[in-house]
């Protein structure tokens, strides 16, 4: 299995967090590796599966 956790925010005494955490199992999604270098057609498709 493999985790991945991301936190968003400057940290409880400037304003809000958010966290996510996802579980997968071995081997993933095909095509996954770092969000930020996706297209947002891409991620869109990704979500979808």
């Amino acid at each position: 299995m493999i985790v991945g956790v991301d936190e968003a925010g400057r940290g409880p005494l400037a304003g809000p967090v958010v966290a996510a955490a996802v579980l997968l199992c071995e081997g993933g999604i095909a095509g996954l590796a770092d969000s930020k270098k996706l297209t947002a057609k891409r991620r869109g498709e990704l979500e979808i599966e």
